[in-house]
């Protein structure tokens, strides 16, 4: 059993999210107005793993043009300010999520395409229900990273023996027995370390948990959109489905299981193409 002052001293133990990533989630959480497109190529030049994302999609078929390839400076035109920032943050935070998860029983990389499956999945949610897409992609691209500290806790699969004793209780409940935090309070702390909007550290915190007074629209899409995700098959762990899906999320967005369930289709065909190493971003230009 760790105490929530170990909880919390496990967070020192990661690394910081890098400056870039800050600089990106202020932009797309400002709105599409904020992104500067000089910014986002100035982050782009000068990431390598983000520069070949960024090439990749430009001279992809969805892009591209038959026998011509586009230089970093072409793509950067071509793609447009949001799918660069989102390309950018999403291969950044990527990297930081590729081995996390290990506690949980996820294989590498498991977390990373959850990750972005439920920010794809939460946008689409927010473009329905009028709330700023931009906020509600980041948001639900970090929702977990607090497993991260969780694994700085405990090591490999040691949340499997909790997953074999849950009962009818959210599973965040066993992680506060077992840790003194659950990963959702854990991951907003870690937003909070590393400067990110008080709209993101919220919804992060509650994405498994929305609250209701006062309710928070992008929670509730956060909320919504994890579900999407784990109903893809996305990021299962030991811990499953085991977390509920809160009827008053679900009535205050107006939604039907059935038209999340129709969500799951799209993730899937949007995270298509990452088995060649890239989200289709098309329709986020």
């Amino acid at each position: 059993m760790a105490t929530l002052n170990e909880a919390i001293a496990s967070l020192d133990r990661l690394p910081a999210l890098p400056s870039t990533s800050v600089r990106l989630v202020a932009m797309l959480a400002g709105g599409a107005a904020n992104v500067s497109l000089r910014d986002v190529e100035q982050i782009v030049r000068q990431d390598e793993s983000i520069a070949a994302s960024v090439l990749k999609l430009a001279n992809s078929a969805a892009y591209g043009v038959p026998g011509r390839s586009f230089s970093i400076g072409d793509a950067v035109r071509r793609l447009g300010t949001r799918t660069l920032a989102k390309i950018a943050l999403e291969t950044q935070v990527s990297g930081q999520l590729a081995s996390a998860g290990v506690s949980y029983g996820l294989r590498r990389g498991a977390l990373s395409e959850s990750a972005l499956g439920g920010a794809i999945a939460a946008e689409t949610l927010a473009r329905r229900n009028h709330v700023n897409p931009e906020l509600a992609f980041v948001a639900a691209l970090l929702r977990d990273i607090g497993k991260l500290a969780i694994d700085a806790l405990a090591g490999p699969d040691a949340l499997e023996a909790i997953a074999a004793q849950a009962d009818a209780r959210p599973f965040l409940a066993y992680e506060r027995e077992a840790f003194g935090a659950d990963h959702a309070e854990l991951g907003a702390l870690l937003c909070e370390r590393w400067g990110m909007p008080f709209e993101i550290v919220r919804a992060v915190r509650g994405h498994h948990e929305p609250p209701s007074d006062p309710a928070d629209p992008v929670t509730d899409v956060v909320h919504a959109a994890d579900s999407v995700a784990r109903w893809a098959g996305l990021g299962l762990g030991c811990d499953g489905l085991l977390y509920p899906f809160h009827a008053d999320a679900r009535e205050r967005l107006g939604t039907t299981r059935d038209e999340l369930e129709a969500l799951v289709a799209d993730v899937h065909s949007a995270l298509a193409p990452a088995a060649t190493g890239l989200p289709n971003l098309r329709n986020a230009a």
